[in-house]
């Protein structure tokens, strides 16, 4: 059995916070969040994992709501959802060829930059989150990583 997607709620206002699903996994935040905004949206889903944030709002971050978000159990991640029309759609996929090149890359023996700079030209994802995957327990056989949204 192959790799699902992954699909990544996008955020485009706080106001959209209180409205998400309990179960979202995968939250990007396209604006620059408050420490209340980021405490509304653990409470608002409490199953996150992963926030993905653009590079100007994750280096705003304090260090105290970073060490939060990590005892919370969420991966803080820097990167744009490139490409994503939110108007269109709610959520920036990540389909499963590409989860599946990046596994094939890794079973290779490619260097991390070299798995970066590949997938970065097959579709426009973060180097932050090519990492997290990389190292994350969905790309290993046999386990279905709950901190993603499946298609």
């Amino acid at each position: 059995m192959g790799l699902g997607s992954i699909r990544i709620r996008v955020v485009t206002n706080r106001d959209e916070i209180l409205n998400l699903e309990h179960d979202e996994r995968a939250v990007h935040l396209a604006f620059r969040p408050s420490d209340k905004d980021l405490f509304s949206l653990v409470k608002t889903c409490p199953a996150i994992e992963i926030l993905q944030l653009p590079a100007s709002s994750y280096e705003g971050l304090s260090k105290f709501i970073k060490m939060y978000l990590a005892s919370s159990g969420i991966n803080l991640i820097k990167g744009d959802v490139s490409g994503h029309w939110h108007d269109l759609h709610n959520y920036f996929v990540i389909p499963s060829y590409v989860l599946e090149k990046i596994k094939e890359l890794e079973v290779q023996g490619r260097t991390e930059e070299e798995i970066i700079d590949e997938i970065t030209n097959l579709r426009k994802i973060s180097p932050d989150m090519i990492l997290h995957l990389l190292h994350s327990s969905f790309l290993s056989p046999g386990t279905e990583k709950p901190g993603m949204n499946k298609v």
